[in-house]
């Protein structure tokens, strides 16, 4: 028995000290915050929303080059998006026009990228040795600064009484060379119909 009581006196402190340690252990977890999980969800919520605004882009050399005004505009600054609704976009460039209207658009950072979706119409201005340039398609990505525009969903054109359609476009010059791809369909018309 008195073996038994020294051995208990001997490692009591020890006893104590694991105690206290595990007690240290759980006190430090049950107080800690919580750690932030990988998925967390960004919120998408706008950080503002205007109503009847033009958004304007002028050339290297001073130059209106383009507008794009909407009834309702949307910038959400997770991705910098700006979602405009019913745009409306009016380039300038060689003396002519052209306009590009949509159900809605998506615009990238500083303009420089413009998705148009929904009942895409576009249209060039004619002068007097070219008639206008009318396109309609559902999608159309235009880079105003570089006056390029693609397509890559069907497409139909009509340029005076020449019809075409096909199923990617790709522009140069806002309009000035067009590319068609993909079932291309033309009706063309002589320039200089003969005389009877």
């Amino acid at each position: 028995m008195h073996g038994l009581l020294n051995l208990i006196y001997r490692f009591y402190p020890l006893a104590i000290a694991a105690l206290l340690a595990a007690g240290a252990v759980w006190l430090e977890r049950t107080t800690r915050s919580p750690e932030p999980t990988a998925n967390v969800t960004v919120s998408e919520t706008p950080d503002f929303i205007a109503e009847t605004v033009r958004i304007t882009g002028f050339a290297a050399d001073g130059k209106l080059h383009y507008t794009l005004d909407s009834p309702v505009i949307t910038h959400l600054p997770v991705a910098d998006t700006t979602h405009a609704e019913q745009p409306r976009l009016q380039l300038f460039s060689h003396e002519r026009r052209m306009w590009i209207n949509a159900d809605r658009a998506d615009v990238a950072p500083k303009g420089t990228q413009v998705d148009f979706i929904g009942n895409v119409e576009a249209e060039r201005e004619g002068v007097l040795s070219d008639p206008p340039l009318h396109l309609s398609t559902e999608h159309l990505t235009v880079w105003p600064q570089e006056q390029r525009a693609v397509s890559n969903v069907p497409v139909r054109l009509t340029h005076g009484e020449t019809r075409g359609s096909g199923n990617n476009l790709e522009a140069d010059n806002v309009f000035g060379v067009i590319t068609l791809s993909g079932k291309v369909r033309m009706l063309l018309t002589p320039r200089n119909k003969r005389k009877s």
